[in-house]
């Protein structure tokens, strides 16, 4: 089959414990980079449960799928219209949009062939409960929706994914291709809630430019974010930031600080690397089962390469720069 490559819009936020992460609404030279602004959380009555009790299974007695999902397709028309079209895939990522069928039909395709490559020997789990996603086909009705639920702009001209909801809200006239980026954040609370936030992002960030060589396969494609590790590369100061080693090392906090747009293009690329060499995801799956002993990923990083972070940095170095 055809390959398929998709469009670079990117929409691109995290989510971590400490609530949801949405990018502001400028960009830093170029398209948006995925730095990210907390959001104001709403008040609860109790404490909102981590990640990691996010991701477990809920029991049959607490929860039931098919009422979630009638509830979740009829707040969609409350929320979009009385006229909106919704598709359920993989039984817990629930597509809707105002325009009508036929405005689901490249989403929907996408999201299955995606999904079905992300779940075939990538990550093991997926969300226990339903997701919502929005697709808007033009910027007017996205900020519309928008001011609807905050009376403000978007946090971003191409989409956003809300931990707290479990809602994506995305424009997708800009390009579907922000969608498979966000695809990946709510699998990866499911399958790996400690992740680091360099590892959440690296992977979501190398699908911005998926490539679906065939089912159950997908890539991700040189992406607009190349340009910044270069340039980083260049500067004695950003080079020693700009490597496998010290990223494998940086907490969350230093990750989403000053130079987030060139951790995220590190993050990227260290995980595009390790894909071309078939170990991204033997890396990943060691490191999630090993997390409790090896909580900076860098015993799995070795055991799967064969070589230190620090013996990674300089053939890193020469891949990307031959990119």
């Amino acid at each position: 089959m055809r390959s398929i490559l998709l469009p670079a819009a990117v929409c691109l936020v995290a989510c971590s414990t400490g609530g949801d992460r949405l990018p502001p609404g400028e960009p830093r030279g170029g398209p948006p980079a995925g730095e990210t602004q907390r959001m104001a959380p709403a008040a609860v009555s109790e404490p909102e449960p981590s990640l990691a009790q996010q991701s477990q299974p809920p029991s049959a007695a607490r929860y039931d799928l098919a009422a979630d999902l009638e509830a979740r397709e009829r707040e969609a028309r409350e929320d979009l219209g009385a006229k909106t079209a919704t598709a359920t895939v993989h039984d817990v990522f629930l597509l809707a949009s105002p325009e009508g069928k036929a405005a689901l039909h490249g989403p929907r395709d996408i999201t299955e062939r995606a999904l079905t490559a992300l779940l075939n020997g990538r990550f093991a789990k997926k969300p226990a409960r339903i997701i919502s996603v929005y697709l808007f086909g033009d910027a007017g009705r996205y900020e519309k929706y928008c001011r609807s639920r905050s009376d403000a702009p978007c946090v971003s001209p191409y989409g956003y994914y809300s931990r707290s909801e479990r809602r994506i809200v995305m424009n997708v006239g800009l390009g579907i291709g922000t969608l498979t980026h966000e695809l990946v954040h709510p699998l990866m609370e499911a399958d790996f809630p400690d992740a680091p936030e360099w590892l959440n992002e690296g992977i979501a960030s190398l699908y911005e430019q998926p490539i679906l060589p065939r089912k159950g396969e997908i890539r991700g494609g040189k992406n607009w974010r190349h340009p910044r590790v270069l340039r980083a590369l260049a500067v004695p100061a950003e080079r020693e930031i700009a490597r496998p080693s010290a990223l494998l090392v940086m907490g969350d906090s230093v990750f989403r600080s000053r130079q987030e747009d060139l951790n995220y293009a590190t993050a990227r690329y260290v995980c595009q690397w390790l894909d071309s060499r078939n170990e991204l995801w033997p890396f990943y799956q060691r490191f999630r089962d090993g997390y409790a002993t090896d909580p900076t990923g860098s015993v799995a990083f070795t055991a799967v390469t064969g070589l230190t972070p620090s013996e990674a940095d300089a053939p890193w170095v020469r891949w990307v720069r031959g990119l």
